[in-house]
C-alpha cells in the first residue's frame, strides 16, 4: 500500500472516534498513537488528514505531538527540528512548540 493512502485509515478511525462521541484525551491518544504508527510506515500525505480535522482541537493536538502542524514557521534556528512553533495556538509575543519549549519571537518569518 502506498503511504499517500495512509489517509485511508486514519480518516475513518477518527471520525468513528467522534462519531462515537469519544472524550478529547481518548481521541487525542488513540489518534496520536496512530499517527505515530503511520509515520513509521513513511505517512507523507498527515497535513491532507489534519485539515480534514482541523475543527477538532484533540486531533488537532494529536498530529502536534507527532511534529505535523496547522501551520509552521521556522524561527531563529531552523535546522534544529524542536525551533517549528505552532502559528494557530498563539503565536505572538513568543513561539511554542506544543512540548514545552517556548522562545522569544524574534527572527520569525512564519
Amino acid at each position: 500500500m502506498g503511504w499517500a493512502s495512509a489517509g485511508g485509515i486514519f480518516d475513518p478511525v477518527a471520525r468513528e472516534l467522534i462519531a462515537s462521541g469519544a472524550d478529547d484525551d481518548t481521541r487525542r491518544k488513540v489518534c496520536s498513537i496512530l499517527i505515530g504508527v503511520l509515520q513509521g510506515g513513511d505517512w507523507d500525505t498527515e497535513r491532507e488528514s489534519l485539515h480534514e480535522f482541523a475543527d477538532d482541537p484533540a486531533i488537532v493536538q494529536a498530529f502536534g505531538e507527532n511534529w505535523v502542524f496547522l501551520s509552521v514557521c521556522h524561527a531563529e534556528h531552523p535546522d534544529v527540528r524542536w525551533r517549528y512553533c505552532r502559528r494557530e495556538a498563539g503565536h505572538e509575543p513568543g513561539h511554542d512548540d506544543n512540548r514545552g519549549n517556548t522562545w522569544p519571537g524574534a527572527g520569525c518569518d512564519g
